[in-house]
């Protein structure tokens, strides 16, 4: 009999925790070290246990725009238990991301966030957050990561993490061209994230690229040093010759380079 009274508690406690979790405020906490901040039209309660939040936006305090770096019509917020018994409140996220899934389970950690995420199927034509004029694109994405992040000290900031991509394909009002299916491992270390490997098979061209990225607080400070070779088809060169044309030479073993900042980056 106490056994089933005890049991009985400890569903009560769990229920009690589970439906008086600060969910919308605990996902703002963890995410405000990494200059992050979050809101939603509402919040009801996801059966068995959670919160569901339904038109969610991600700004970054650096953009003088308050333009959305992350926006889902419903994300699923739920307590980390492994942080909880930790004594580090955590939430585990599941969101619907442009017709596929982001998860992501992120906590405290020092005086910055661990974010560990899971992308599967994300239709990258469906996003109209990052944009260049005249420039459309199509794929699969999905992809891995862990990363510990701190907005104040990029010499804190490590991970790694992979990506791969299906049906790549770059339009614009010139020609399209079909980057086929795309594979990259990257890591994060002392503020710097280097491009270990990223190539494409079965499209137009072979891209080989490698590199790192310098991240600052905003796009201007972010210093790119990124090289890559494009290997055409035989097809491909003929077809789209006149666009290789306005490269700074002709694609080949030579690299190019991508340098200058994020928001101002120069070819070579």
């Amino acid at each position: 009999m106490r056994l089933g009274y005890g049991a009985f508690g400890i569903v009560l406690f769990a229920a009690f925790v589970i439906a008086t979790f600060p969910y919308s405020a605990t996902l703002s906490k963890v995410l405000a070290p990494m200059g992050l901040q979050v809101s939603s039209a509402n919040q009801r309660m996801d059966f068995p246990f959670g919160a569901q939040l339904t038109d969610v936006h991600v700004t970054s305090n650096a953009s003088s725009t308050g333009a959305p770096v992350f926006e889902s019509p419903i994300v699923s917020v739920a307590p980390s238990m492994v942080s909880l018994l930790l004594f580090h409140p955590g939430v585990r996220v599941k969101a619907s991301l442009y017709g596929g899934v982001g998860r992501m389970i992120a906590r405290p950690s020092g005086d910055g966030t661990a974010v560990t995420f899971a992308l599967s199927a994300v239709d990258i034509s469906q996003q109209h957050i990052y944009e260049f004029p005249g420039i459309t694109a199509l794929g699969i994405l999905s992809g891995t990561g862990d990363f510990r992040i701190s907005r104040d000290d990029f010499e804190k900031n490590t991970g790694h993490g992979e990506l791969s991509a299906s049906g790549l394909t770059i339009n614009s009002p010139i020609a399209p061209v079909r980057l086929g299916d795309a594979a990259g491992t990257f890591k994060l270390d002392r503020g710097t994230l280097t491009i270990e490997n990223l190539k494409t098979t079965g499209g137009d061209v072979i891209l080989n690229a490698s590199g790192t990225v310098q991240l600052g607080p905003d796009p201007d400070t972010t210093i790119l040093a990124i090289q890559f070779t494009l290997t055409p088809t035989p097809d491909a060169a003929r077809r789209l010759g006149f666009l290789f044309a306005a490269l700074p030479h002709p694609p080949g073993v030579q690299p190019y380079q991508i340098s200058g900042t994020l928001s101002a980056p120069r070819l070579s």
